[in-house]
Order: structure tokens, then C-alpha cells, then sequence
């Protein structure tokens, strides 16, 4: 379990920048660790240019290609708080890897808000998936929260053969989000403060340079790129990630070319499925149901 009750000062960082809540979140929760006979286990890091990138993997010993599920944690998650979730996807049949990142330049940084420099990067811990001898290359999908549900549908963005993207919660609209003239005080103070955290993430001495690179991760700007059929998981009543933000982010794709599907789940917040068991058994259902429609052999569309 990773406790996220902080200070004023950083409760107002965790709110608006790392999507994350001030309760008890609990990656366990749903899917807790334990010994799987007949499962493996893998971890490594490596990296790619800049890009350090950090891996765990459970999959089934089985000798024929398997479906896989590349995993992303929340902003203030890293690759082994989703090992209870690579668990139970392989006991569904699925090789599963969960990832984070960190940039060569800056290894302080432990899990960087915007992890990439360039397009290869993106792509990174997907091609590595993609190369390992148990995975089925063909039959491939991500799964993110939050922050993970954001980078998976900008890998998918990038990678047409993806065949299936679900994203929880993630925050489609950077720019909006942003937005000062949407705030009075003393909200607009934070953003204010949130919109400095952005720049200096980002590296750029302006407002307007960050707003650019900020369009460009945003998944709502790159819907028309994304062929996957997109499962979006969120709470009715996410005081984080904005609803109407997910909705408009649906309504982008132009069926039947592109399939965008939203499920909401009643009474739920952000993150709601490590904070309530129930909530996360309803979610957690459509999740499996969707990546079998996709990945699995027999159903698996061209």
C-alpha cells in the first residue's frame, strides 16, 4: 500500500499535477501478490537513448505465443505497484508487463511527469514487449491509470497495430485543464502555481512554449491518429479528471474506422478502483471483457 496524504503545499501538487488522490491507495487491493504456480515471473531496466525504462513481467509457461498487456501506473505509481495487476492478467492468459521511465540526464527524478523527448521513445517499452520470444507480436494492448491511461493513448497514437487501449481516468486535455480563465480565486492561484510545476517539467521558460508541447500530449489532440479500439474507464464522479474532458475525447473518434468506447462507474472518484473493492470488481470486469474481445485468438480482429 502507498499512502498519499501530504501537506497543504503538496496536496495541491498531488490534486492538480500527479492525478493522484489524498487517501489510501491500495494497488493490492483487487489484486494482491501471491505465489502462481505455472507463472513467471521477469524484471529488468534498459535503456533506450535517454530513456531509461523499468520492467516487470508475469506471464504463463506456456510455449505458444502469448497475448500481451503492456501496464502503466498512475503518476505516483511505478512498475511494481502493478505487479498484482500483471498477476492477474496472467492468469487470464496474458504475457504482462508494467513500465516506468526516467531520463539518463536526470535519474533524481523517479518517475518524470512527461517521460519522452521523441517519437522512438514512445514506443520504447512497446517494441521491447513486442520482441520478447513468449509474446504474440499481432496480439498487443495497453492498459494505463491515470498518468498510464494518458502515455497509453499516445503509444497508441503512435503505433497503429495496437489492438486494444484501456485507459482509467486518464486526463485528456492538458491545455483546457490549464485553462486560467475557466478559475476564480482562489483556485486560479493553483493553477497558476500548477502552470510553473508544467514549465519547469517541460523544461521551457514560457507559458506559451509549454502550452504547445502540452497540445501535443494531450490525448484529445491525437485522437485522429489512434486505430485502436479504446475502452475509457472513469468515475462518475471524478473531481480530478474531468468528465466532460473523456466524453469530448470520445465523441473525436469517427466510428467505424475508429471505436471509442466510455464506461462510467456510479459514485466513483478518481483512482476509485485502488480505494473501493466493489468499484473496482465492476471496472476491472469490463477491462477483462474488452482485452478478451480483442487480444484473444479466437475473437482477435484483423
Amino acid at each position: 500500500m502507498r499512502i498519499h496524504c501530504l501537506n497543504l503545499f503538496s496536496f495541491l501538487i498531488a490534486v492538480l499535477l500527479s492525478f493522484i488522490s489524498c487517501r489510501s491507495m491500495d494497488y493490492f487491493l483487487l489484486h494482491p501478490l501471491e505465489p502462481l504456480p505455472g507463472v513467471l515471473r521477469e524484471s529488468e531496466i534498459f535503456d533506450r537513448g535517454q530513456l531509461r525504462v523499468h520492467w516487470v513481467a508475469y506471464y504463463p509457461d506456456q510455449k505458444i505465443p502469448l497475448p500481451a498487456v503492456l501496464v502503466h501506473p498512475d503518476a505516483g505509481g511505478l512498475a511494481e505497484d502493478m505487479e498484482g495487476i500483471c498477476q492477474s492478467l496472467a492468469r487470464q492468459g496474458y504475457f504482462a508487463a508494467a513500465v516506468h521511465y526516467q531520463r539518463l540526464e536526470n535519474l533524481v527524478n523517479k518517475n518524470p511527469l512527461f517521460p519522452w523527448k521523441g517519437p522512438r521513445e514512445v514506443t520504447a517499452a512497446l517494441h521491447h514487449l513486442r520482441e520478447h520470444p513468449r509474446v504474440d507480436s499481432q496480439r498487443v494492448g495497453l492498459l494505463g491509470f491515470s498518468k498510464g491511461g494518458v502515455l497509453s493513448l499516445l503509444i497508441a497514437s503512435q503505433d497503429p497495430a495496437v489492438k486494444a487501449v484501456v485507459a482509467y481516468y486518464p486526463l485528456a486535455d492538458f491545455e483546457e485543464w490549464l485553462d486560467l480563465k475557466k478559475y476564480s480565486f482562489p483556485k486560479s492561484l493553483w493553477i497558476r502555481g500548477a502552470r510553473r510545476y508544467f514549465m519547469k517539467e517541460l523544461q521551457v521558460s514560457t507559458w506559451q512554449e509549454a502550452s504547445k508541447m502540452l497540445r501535443v500530449a494531450s490525448p484529445v489532440h491525437q485522437a485522429d491518429h489512434i486505430r485502436s479500439p479504446v475502452l475509457l474507464v472513469h468515475g462518475e464522479k471524478d473531481g480530478t479528471a474531468p468528465l466532460e474532458q473523456v466524453q469530448h475525447l470520445c465523441q473525436k473518434f469517427h466510428p467505424p474506422e475508429q471505436e471509442c468506447e466510455l464506461f462510467l462507474v456510479p459514485g466513483a472518484g478518481h483512482v476509485f478502483n485502488f480505494l473501493d473493492e466493489d468499484q473496482a470488481k465492476v471496472a476491472w470486469r469490463k477491462t477483462v471483457d474488452f482485452l478478451g474481445e480483442h487480444l484473444k485468438e479466437d475473437t482477435v480482429k484483423d
